[in-house]
């Protein structure tokens, strides 16, 4: 969706993966748009509906019931935040909205609040467009989920495209200015001027329905789910944004609201509904967010997750190239990674370089690595592909592997230096 504010698709629909229509011509599938379920009665194995154009209401009866309700944004509780003017971006429906206020109002300044995934696209999103951007957030840092001398680095490089950052304020109020439009935000270090603002503080799990229906809940007030997305109810299951999931590196009950985390969910909840008997192993919560012209990611355990897991941690941070320095098109990356200091196990990894740095292969490399148990040892011989063109001859996941190793057995630098900067 910010992609499409910001002008890299012009139409939503191509944001639409599959329609109606391409429902029902490709699987028979008959999907009701414009219907509120509005409870779930599990002992008799019915769910209320309302179609929301008739105003109609009427039971539809289940064998099994699959719950995708998915997520819904956070708006924190501040005077102003039903002002025209005032956004929150979870559905098409926002981004269209969205876009036709920019249309329409002409806004110049605008305040994003929440300096996480969503606050860092909207960021190039909105600049893209010719607005002036302001990110407010609580915590002390952007990308709150990073370790702060990464997130420094996404810090100065929005700063240098005009991006001003508020860090470590919360959002008091929102004032309009008399004439239907905004006047700004209100907070501790003083009021912003804004003609615009985005809410993007982050989601919570929408399980209304579920819980009412006597669902139990897990972490995070998610619907609870085992490994084949059955829920405490029989024949209810649940997938996606509003249910849980497990960490592969520490089995711990955990709630990751992605795209990708929720695709497979779906596949493993419909092979299960339909009699299989998949086991959907977990997340590491791997991601990656581009802004401006950085690539920013993440995957597996942080060090106080570690920590709290029983681990000992080991931290090594590098500056590597993407590629020779003869060939055109080198650009510098910064990856920290983490294991464990008695076994060498790699517990997870954090990367910010330049979009044609091509970063995420290197994150890619290293979540698989993470997810089947690879010490930083292991990592050091795994045989990537090379030419000149694309790495290095000793890539930055085996240079970081290296300098782990040689961390671990105290034996100083240990690492092939070509590639560092």
């Amino acid at each position: 969706m910010p992609y499409f504010i910001g002008g890299v698709t012009a139409d939503h629909h191509n944001l639409v993966a599959r329609t109606p229509a391409e429902f029902k011509s490709m699987n028979d599938i008959d999907v009701l748009t414009r219907h509120e379920v509005l409870s779930i009665q599990a002992e008799d194995h019915t769910v209320t509906v309302r179609d929301l154009s008739s105003g109609r209401e009427f039971e539809v009866p289940y064998t099994r019931l699959l719950l995708t309700t998915g997520a819904d944004a956070v708006v924190p509780p501040v005077e102003g935040a039903g002002l025209e003017g005032v956004f929150t971006l979870r559905r098409l429906e926002d981004s269209v909205r969205i876009k036709e206020f920019i249309s329409g109002h002409r806004p110049r300044r605008s305040v994003i609040v929440g300096g996480g995934p969503i606050g860092m696209e909207m960021c190039e999103a909105l600049a893209a467009l010719g607005l002036e951007v302001t990110v407010v957030e609580a915590a002390g840092q952007v990308m709150p989920y990073l370790s702060p001398e990464m997130a420094s680095k996404v810090q100065a490089r929005i700063e240098a495209e005009g991006v001003s950052c508020v860090l470590g304020q919360k959002v008091e109020g929102i004032e309009a200015d008399g004439r239907g439009g905004l006047r700004g935000v209100a907070t501790a270090a003083g009021d912003i001027a804004a003609d615009l603002v985005l809410m993007a503080v982050g989601v919570r799990p929408s399980t209304r329905l579920a819980s009412d229906a006597g669902v139990e809940l897990g972490v995070k007030g998610a619907v609870k789910v085992d490994g084949r997305m059955r829920t405490s109810v029989e024949d209810i299951f649940a997938a996606g944004d509003c249910a849980t999931t497990s960490n592969t590196i520490t089995g711990l009950e955990t709630w990751v609201p992605l795209g990708s985390t929720s695709r497979k969910q779906g596949r493993v909840a419909a092979d299960s509904m339909f009699g299989g008997s998949p086991d959907f192993p977990g997340v590491q919560g791997t991601s990656a967010v581009k802004c401006f012209d950085l690539t920013i990611g993440r995957t597996g355990l942080d060090q106080k997750q570690a920590t709290d897991a029983g681990f000992l941690p080991a931290v090594v941070e590098i500056e590597a190239d993407s590629l020779h320095e003869y060939y055109p098109g080198r650009d510098s990356m910064s990856l920290k990674l983490l294991a464990d200091g008695e076994s060498g196990r790699l517990l997870g990894a954090e990367i910010v370089g330049r979009v044609r740095s091509i970063a995420e292969k290197r994150l890619d490399i290293l979540a698989v690595a993470i997810g089947v148990g690879m010490t930083a040892d292991d990592l050091q011989y795994v045989d990537l592909a090379y030419a000149p063109p694309y790495s290095t001859a000793v890539d930055v996941p085996i240079i970081a592997a290296n300098v782990m190793t040689a961390k671990i057995r105290g034996s100083g630098c240990g690492c092939d230096t070509h590639g560092l900067s």
